[in-house]
């Protein structure tokens, strides 16, 4: 298989959700949903059959072992997002159905392309085109003033982020004078304040993606306000790609370097780790509540990145995995128990094993 096949593949299902969404009539449109959840899910089945490939684009696009694991972790969690939007959001299958899974699908194609990014101009655009779907997407419930709120503050936040992003890479080409990851690790030279200070502004853009504190402001108005199908995707497949790409710029770019960012790392781990689970303590909403436990779990996941080594690496893979599953587990269940008892505080969620065995576990 070529190094675009999923990528194309994506592309052709946007085409023809678009295309689904231009011809529909009728409110229900749980069709379209279908249409894009049976091609993420054929996306998924190709993508067991993936290898290695040499480098494409001159270098600047790669699927190694890295960026196809990432990949398919990236279609079961778009694969689950969408399977709950249609057993349970009235949104992701009424007439704005072909809109909200065109930006569910735009913004996977960015995840793909961000997974196999080597160079900083692909990775910097990989980044917005993931990004920029889920400002909207925050804000799909238009009639709720709370979901637009969120979005605004979504969007004000990442905007910022990506311009700090932005001017970090450019320090970054500055110093290196290429935009490859492996010639800014050969141009790297510990103590050179324009390489520092581009990487520091870079990773301040990776915690905003990743939402580790301080960065995290945007994360629990969102959770709570936007539709929860929507959220639990939100809440894992993001975060999974800014790991993915925080690996590829700091371990590829900066080379056998890499333990110069262990302690920046692994204070803002320390950080993450106990700010989320105290500000999680007081919470009465089940959504602001699993927010806050997730900033948490970014602080675990930071653990593995400061250790700067390849079994580091392999427990925050191992430790995505089982956060994609088990975190898109909790807030479909939270819909459940809201649907039911029209209620999302944390009482609600009390006697749940005696009313529902299945869901409880």
């Amino acid at each position: 298989m070529m190094a675009f096949t999923l990528e194309l593949g994506l592309a052709v299902l946007l085409l023809l959700v678009f295309g689904a969404s231009l011809s529909a009539r009728g409110r229900d449109r749980r069709w379209i949903a279908w249409l894009a959840t049976v091609g993420i899910l054929v996306l998924g089945i190709v993508s067991a059959f993936l290898k290695p490939t040499p480098p494409a684009l001159f270098g600047m696009f790669v699927q190694d072992g890295l960026a196809i694991f990432a990949k398919r972790l990236f279609l079961a969690a778009t694969f689950i997002g969408l399977l709950g939007g249609i057993s349970s959001d009235a949104v992701a299958c009424g007439r704005r159905a072909g809109e909200y899974h065109l930006l569910i699908l735009s913004s996977l194609l960015g995840m793909l392309v961000l997974a196999s990014a080597r160079d900083l101009i692909l990775l910097f655009v990989a980044f917005e085109l993931m990004s920029i779907p889920l400002y909207v997407l925050a804000g799909f419930l238009k009639r709720q003033d709370e979901a637009v709120e969120a979005a605004l503050k979504f969007f004000l936040v990442g905007s910022v982020s990506s311009a700090v992003m932005a001017y970090g890479l450019s320090f970054v080409y500055g110093a290196a004078r290429t935009t490859d990851l492996g010639g800014v690790a050969q141009a790297f030279v510990p103590g050179q304040p324009l390489v520092l200070l581009g990487l520091l502004a870079v990773f301040a853009g990776f915690a905003f993606k990743i939402a580790a504190f301080p960065f995290h402001m945007w994360v629990p108005d969102t959770y709570e306000a936007a539709s929860t199908p929507f959220v639990a995707w939100l809440s894992v497949a993001p975060k999974a790609a800014g790991f993915v790409a925080l690996f590829r710029v700091y371990f590829e770019g900066m080379g056998d370097r890499a333990a110069t960012w262990v302690p920046i790392a692994a204070g803002l781990a320390a950080i993450t780790i106990v700010a989320g689970n105290l500000m999680a303590l007081p919470q009465q909403n089940t959504k602001r509540l699993l927010a806050y436990s997730g900033i948490a779990h970014i602080g675990y996941m930071l653990v593995g990145f400061a250790a700067a080594s390849a079994s580091g690496t392999a427990m925050v893979l191992f430790y995505l995995v089982a956060y994609v599953f088990g975190n898109m587990g909790a807030f479909l269940v939270v819909e459940a128990v809201a649907r039911s008892e029209r209620s999302e505080a944390t009482a609600a969620l009390r006697g749940l094993a005696q009313r529902s065995p299945l869901l409880a576990l």
